[in-house]
């Protein structure tokens, strides 16, 4: 299992961080980089988010909102085959009335054998990953604008 923490403390307060993260689930694709396109599952798909990536189609599934402790917790699927399953869970923790930290931690199972083996470069990915994600995020709802890598993914830009 591949068990991934990370954390940031955005200049906002935590509602304001809640809206974005868990009020706004479905619409990460006007602040993270590399979710092309987002939009709410409908009834029939029996998922709360669909997001296009440049490497395929994710469905999310929420497990916990919990409002009161500020945690989302949601499924992933439409990963690599190896990949049995996959859980994020995002918390958010007051630090000031205008500082809230945040911690993202997806935890993933991989199949024996070839998920063994593979699960080291995916690890090193997803340590790629999540940082930028992360910093997105940040700005994102600091600034009301996204980063200037999501700005030049949305215009084109390379």
């Amino acid at each position: 299992m591949i068990d991934l923490k990370f954390k940031e403390v955005i200049n906002k307060p935590i509602d304001d961080v809640w809206k974005v993260v868990a009020v706004e689930f479905a619409e990460a694709d006007k602040w993270a980089y590399g979710s092309a396109n987002c939009r709410k599952g409908e009834e029939h798909e029996d998922f709360d988010r669909i997001v296009e990536t440049e490497s395929g189609t994710l469905r999310d599934t929420i497990t916990i909102f919990d409002e009161e402790k500020y945690i989302l917790e949601f499924s992933v699927k439409g990963l690599p085959f190896f990949v049995r399953s996959v859980v994020s869970t995002w918390t958010l923790k007051k630090v000031e009335d205008n500082k809230t930290e945040i911690t993202l931690g997806p935890r993933i199972r991989v199949m024996p054998v070839i998920g063994s083996i593979l699960q080291f470069p995916m690890k090193r990915a997803l340590n790629k990953l999540y940082p930028g994600l992360v910093e997105d995020l940040k700005i994102y709802i600091e600034t009301g604008y996204p980063s200037l890598r999501k700005q030049q993914e949305i215009d084109g830009v390379s």
